[in-house]
């Protein structure tokens, strides 16, 4: 079995130039995209993120299941617009281990799905700083009220989202109600 850092080591071992596909095992549905320019990463597309943060957010998914994607190569120029990043292989690797624990952190602090999160006004008046994460989960809470709405429509990464609604429940910026 092929695994996404297994094909972007070999990539960027060649210095390739183009993308590499990201399909759903089960369907062949189009899940994520990675470029890659002269043998090094510069850039990532999945779902709504890009740069790095789809680019880990698609390792970590890969990681994390058992033959859920298929790889497609595909030689083509890079648009300058999918160009966000520049790191080799092994910059990403050590990355992508350092925020891996983080993110394996944060799964086990991971709120239930359904639950209805309400920011407590008193938050906007305290004197409590307020972290750019958590800011990104506010505005956010100020459209969609449900955990599951939250990890979908915020453009965090899933671990980032988990400790920013963990650290404003501390600070009890928002309140917790079962749906």
């Amino acid at each position: 079995m092929t695994s996404l850092m297994e094909v972007l080591k070999e990539q960027c071992a060649f210095g390739f130039t183009g993308k590499v596909n990201l399909l759903l095992s089960s369907n062949g549905q189009f899940y994520g995209v990675a470029y890659l320019q002269e043998g090094n990463i510069v850039g990532a597309s999945c779902s709504q993120l890009s740069g790095r943060k789809a680019l880990y957010k698609m390792i970590f998914e890969d990681v994390e299941s058992q033959s859920h994607f298929k790889f497609i190569v595909e030689p083509e120029l890079v648009a300058a617009t999918h160009v966000s990043m520049k790191q080799t292989y092994d910059e990403v690797k050590v990355e992508a281990q350092k925020i891996y624990q983080k993110y394996i952190t944060a799964k086990k602090l991971k709120p239930a799905m359904n639950l209805r999160l309400v920011i407590d006004p008193e938050v906007i008046v305290s004197q409590d700083e307020i972290t750019p994460e958590e800011f990104d989960i506010l505005s956010v809470l100020s459209e969609w009220c449900v955990v599951s709405d939250v990890y979908k429509y915020s453009k965090l990464m899933e671990f980032e989202i988990t400790n920013a609604l963990v650290s404003l429940r501390k600070k009890r910026a928002i309140k917790v109600f079962q749906n």
